[in-house]
């Protein structure tokens, strides 16, 4: 049987040429020349006989029969990008890629690691972090770890731990006002974070306290942000337990109050459904909740 398939690297700089209708923001894209670009697509072509674009005096597009080999070709090129992924998933040196959030990562995942690589050397971790939530289907990451409501799309969402929330500062910030009584809140300075909406009054209706006149002296839109300032000495900071376990270990923080408080989200482990059964993520979150860092906090 006669081959009729172009070969690939046409296709490649036929489907970029046709998704963005300019030679120059494909070459952009493929880090070759408007000229090679222009060349190619006329090799292509001639390979099939007909055009495929309407030259322009400022541009290009698609003519009909373009815009018919534009979507097959893109499935098939999405088609062979995706095979190729799962192949080298299935077969190649086990990876496990997770990304989750910078304190989930530095607090509770990396100082333990070393005995998860001890338990399974098989398994080469690559952890990367980020504040947004992940698209899996792109299959650029196996496993997100995020504190959420667990309603992340064609995903499941194992819920691994209840987070609970309570006011952490620097040690030498609890010992400058003489910090004992939960009520003292409103008479010092506290850290917000503008995506929480109203979070220290919730956190106070919580804890019972009856007056709510707060200082607030700084908001972040970064919960990591909120961290460092409280370690800065900067004020009072809402902190999400037992994730931060280590930062009161370490005495980096100190949790002044007793009041710990549920908190209207959990931390959930998401994956795409087809890898409910793989070996690597259900033995890195069997080491992950039972290590000593996912502990509840226990108040002195």
């Amino acid at each position: 049987m006669a081959k009729t398939t172009p070969p690939l690297h046409l296709l490649t700089i036929f489907e970029a040429s046709a998704r963005h209708e300019s030679f120059k923001i494909a070459s952009d894209e493929l880090f070759i020349t408007p000229s090679a670009v222009s060349h190619q697509i006329k090799t292509l072509e001639t390979y099939i006989g007909f055009p495929l674009f309407v030259r322009k005096s400022r541009g290009v597009s698609l003519n009909a029969a373009g815009k018919m080999y534009f979507s097959y070709v893109q499935q098939a090129l999405t088609l062979i990008d995706t095979g190729t992924k799962k192949v080298k998933n299935k077969f190649s040196t086990p990876s496990l890629k997770i990304n989750t959030f910078p304190t989930m990562a530095s607090n509770v995942i990396i100082p333990q690691l070393n005995l998860f690589q001890t338990a399974h050397p098989e398994i080469d971790i690559r952890l990367a972090t980020s504040m947004n939530l992940v698209d899996l289907r792109d299959e650029e990451f196996d496993l997100a770890i995020r504190v959420g409501h667990g309603n992340a799309t064609n995903a499941i969402n194992q819920k691994l731990l209840d987070i609970k929330i309570t006011a952490v500062c620097s040690p030498e910030f609890a010992q400058q006002h003489q910090l004992n009584d939960v009520n003292q809140i409103t008479k010092v300075p506290l850290i917000d974070l503008s995506y929480m909406d109203n979070i220290w009054q919730k956190w106070a209706d919580a804890a019972n306290i009856k007056e709510t006149n707060f200082k607030h002296s700084l908001t972040f839109d970064n919960y990591d942000a909120t961290l460092h300032a409280a370690e800065q000495g900067l004020g009072l900071a809402l902190a999400m337990m037992p994730i931060e376990n280590s930062l009161i270990e370490r005495k980096v923080l100190v949790s002044p109050f007793k009041q710990i408080i549920p908190f209207q989200l959990s931390l959930y482990a998401i994956y795409r459904e087809e890898d409910n059964n793989r070996h690597d993520i259900q033995c890195f979150l069997s080491w992950l909740i039972k290590s000593p860092n996912m502990k509840p906090l226990k108040n002195t």
